[in-house]
């Protein structure tokens, strides 16, 4: 299946895929049922390396379905029109599709931390964009950085973005008892806006809220929460099935875990602080 058509299906009928190039065309139609094409003489028409890839690939693609998951193979060239974690795709490894950005998949194993982690970096751009001037990360409940996310709070400055100086503070306590992940102070040198290309944004009223009030009403403060509640089937069942079909999830694999971080502080004043 092309890069392109696999992007028209539903979520669901997209959700899960394998890159291979060892697999009969007929063979990779989400809507079809299992086709019998796939009999014992094809594999040995092939032979050697090619049919045992071949066979995993479909008997991986059967097991899933008895489970009630569809595995979509995708070739290599195809899988160029989508978009893969640095040093993916690899061979045999099993891919969850974003759930609102379709051409991202993440390995199996993977998905929550890196979900969550471009959640919270959109919202940090968010706020950046808005005119941020001081910045708490505060981890509400979940995950914290001992989990192995990444803050991503050293992403490079782009001419004319505001410039930052970043103060980690992990692991201090709020007389609340939350902690406080990280501080950002900022300097803006551009009157606020909201940047393109923010795909979660459309999905958090209270965000696109926040963001009306700062561009419309001057708004000096925020507070966003940033969520993670949802697991998409990407669970410990999941994980056991990828492992039985002979598949890999790519890693060690990380539950999920209902997540709050809030993001909350200070927008400079408008608009005299902004450069014209």
């Amino acid at each position: 299946m092309s890069g392109s058509a696999l992007l028209k299906l539903p979520y669901d009928q997209r959700r899960i895929i394998v890159v291979t190039d060892k697999l009969p065309a007929a063979t990779v139609s989400t809507r079809s049922p299992w086709l019998e094409v796939v009999k014992s003489s094809f594999f040995a028409g092939l032979g050697g390396v090619a049919g045992v890839a071949v066979q995993l690939i479909v008997e991986a693609r059967r097991k899933m379905q008895e489970a009630g998951e569809e595995l979509v193979p995708v070739s290599w060239s195809d899988a160029e029109a989508l978009r893969f974690p640095v040093g993916h795709p690899r061979k045999n490894v099993v891919y969850i599709g974003h759930p609102i950005d379709p051409p991202a998949y993440i390995p199996v194993a993977d998905f929550h931390r890196f979900l969550f982690e471009h959640k919270v970096a959109e919202a940090q751009r968010l706020i950046r964009s808005l005119g941020a001037l001081t910045v708490d990360v505060i981890r509400v409940e979940g995950w914290d950085q001992s989990s192995g996310l990444d803050l991503g709070l050293s992403v490079p400055t782009l001419p004319g973005a505001p410039s930052v100086e970043v103060g980690v503070s992990a692991g201090r306590k709020m007389s609340t008892g939350r902690t406080v992940l990280a501080t950002m102070k900022l300097k803006p040198t551009r009157s606020p806006y909201i940047p393109d290309g923010l795909v979660w944004l459309p999905h958090e009223p209270l965000w696109q809220e926040v963001a009306q009030a700062r561009l419309e009403s001057g708004l000096d403060s925020f507070v966003i929460d940033v969520r993670s509640t949802d697991d998409y089937g990407v669970n410990a069942e999941l994980k056991a099935l990828v492992a039985k079909t002979g598949l890999e999830a790519g890693g060690a694999f990380v539950e999920h875990r209902d997540t709050i971080w809030r993001l909350q502080g200070t927008f400079a004043s408008v608009p005299s602080t902004f450069a014209q």
